[in-house]
């Protein structure tokens, strides 16, 4: 299942900055694991998105805990769950067996 994952910062953007090293080295992390597709930064500065795969909500929600920007409370998510149905061609088929490939 793909999950897109929308974080929402909760605390000044000075506060969230000194959690930064930390968050980043769990997206590097759950990126090697395959967990993690993409990440960045939304364009308002807000928040983030994540796009991760995992076997269900229980996966993802011990995976999000893990993100030091959820444990320390400075940001919140909401998340999004699909079980694709159609890809591009060239998207790993790893990532969405299921889906019919175009």
């Amino acid at each position: 299942m793909i999950f897109s994952v929308i974080l929402t910062y909760r605390r000044a953007l000075e506060e969230v900055n000194q959690h930064l090293d930390t968050h980043k080295a769990w997206l590097v992390d759950n990126l090697r694991q395959g967990r993690v597709i993409l990440a960045g930064p939304l364009e308002d500065k807000t928040g983030g998105m994540v796009l991760a795969v995992c076997a269900d909500r229980t996966e993802l929600e011990s995976m999000m805990a893990k993100d030091s920007f959820i444990s320390t409370g400075v940001a919140s998510y909401q998340a999004y769950a699909c079980s694709p149905a159609l890809a591009a061609a060239q998207f790993p088929t790893r990532w969405a067996a299921e889906a019919k490939f175009i």
